[in-house]
């Protein structure tokens, strides 16, 4: 029988929690199964497990492993434990590191590539949404690969900038990989499995809690070699996966921001106490130059995050873009708070979009528009807005001028 049925026996008896001494449960015992195998006394006398465990250990079932094991036959995902050679080897040096990560995709690259996580705000502005994005692309073009949560904000600039540079990136859920997180990322999500691994520790379809995500969060840091915050405010989520990071023995890094803006002020806490103030990609891999020489490109990294490269090719994420006005914009019109008619957008949309981002293509169609008027055509909350637009702006489609207005542009 699969060693895998074990630990999710042992992941079912004992629960998900950032606080369980798996490392050292596991030491005690050879592997998952000997502990099923244990008797009460052998159990006892390892002085690994509380009382309560003990109970939880007596009453839970093997077949309630087995049907969480069939469930993820049916939905294709992996299943990792620690015995597996797959399982990332940063994640299990980690005293509290995961039973089970249930997977799509693959993490054989990680042997080839040094991990790093980038995470922040999900309310990011525009220019952090920017730098995380570059960021990112330099990143994986110098040898590493991107880690975040799949959420909105920084983690998607993370995972689409590592995309757009032809690297790997992993994702890692506070949810089940069958719950329907974040729909407006599914596609995102896809791309990543195909590029990479969405991971989680959550088995099948269970929900996000509030409690889930700082849970999650170690697994994060405790994958990689360091930890880089991009906008964080001072109760920021991220700031529990830098803490993380430092409780693990790993590197944190932040990128400064405004000293009075209250999106940047955990950041800034986090430099203050003592993390490595990024200002590009070189920042954070001069650390590891020495420690990981065969993994890393030193020369695909630059010193400057604020100007493109002269080189359109190498610039991370977005494709460059002319002024309003110029020659690569479409022709512009008044502004509307109305779709433009059938038959008036010409272009073939590009594949994959998501049926708000076709909408916000066709409204911008031969007009430029204030995002205010974009909310109320396209009939959605400001937020999902926002997170579209950045992903367009990031595929390259539409450009933001100053006042908050959009516009598509020519490739």
């Amino acid at each position: 029988m699969k060693q895998s049925l074990y630990y999710i026996w042992l992941q079912c008896a004992l629960g998900i929690s950032s606080s369980l001494r798996t490392q050292e449960i596991l030491a005690a015992f050879s592997n998952a199964r000997a502990i099923y195998e244990a008797s009460d006394y052998e159990r006892r006398i390892a002085g690994v497990f509380t009382n309560l465990q003990l109970d939880k250990l007596r009453r839970t079932p093997l077949c309630q492993a087995e049907l969480i094991l069939e469930e993820c036959a049916r939905q294709k995902l992996h299943i990792l434990s620690p015995q597996d050679p797959a399982y990332p080897t940063l994640l299990r040096h980690i005293p509290n590191h995961p039973l089970v990560l249930y997977m799509r995709g693959s993490l054989d690259f990680l042997a080839e590539q040094l991990p790093l996580a980038l995470v922040g705000t999900r309310r990011a502005d525009r220019k952090s949404v920017d730098i995380a994005s570059r960021l990112s692309s330099e990143l994986v073009r110098a040898g590493c690969a991107v880690v975040s949560g799949g959420a909105l904000g920084i983690d998607s600039a993370a995972h689409w900038g590592a995309l757009h540079a032809g690297g790997k990136t992993i994702a890692v859920l506070g949810c089940g990989l069958a719950f329907d997180y974040l729909p407006e990322n599914s596609s995102l999500r896809q791309r990543i499995a195909q590029n990479g691994a969405v991971i989680s520790e959550y088995p099948g379809n269970t929900a996000p809690t509030p409690r889930s995500f700082p849970i999650r969060n170690r697994i994060i840091s405790g994958i990689c070699a360091g930890t880089i915050v991009v906008e964080a405010g001072e109760k920021s989520g991220s700031l529990i996966t830098a803490t993380c990071a430092a409780e693990q023995g790993r590197d944190v890094f932040a990128v400064p921001g405004d000293a009075f803006g209250s999106t940047y002020t955990g950041g800034n806490k986090l430099i203050r106490e003592g993390a490595k103030p990024v200002f590009s990609a070189m920042d954070v891999l001069e650390e590891y130059e020495l420690v990981y020489p065969e993994l890393l490109n030193m020369r695909e990294a630059t010193r400057d995050l604020e100007r493109p490269s002269a080189n359109p090719e190498k610039i991370p994420v977005k494709k460059p873009t002319k002024p309003v006005g110029a020659s690569c914009v479409r022709p512009l019109t008044c502004p509307t708070q109305h779709a433009p008619p059938a038959g008036e957008h010409n272009s073939p949309l590009p594949p994959g979009l998501s049926p708000l981002e076709q909408k916000i293509l066709q409204c911008l169609s031969g007009r430029q528009m204030h995002i205010d008027d974009i909310t109320k055509a396209v009939n959605i909350s400001m937020g999902e807005l926002f997170m579209a637009l950045t992903k367009l702006e990031i595929e390259g489609l539409v450009a933001q001028a100053p006042g908050k207005v959009y516009m598509l542009c020519q490739n």
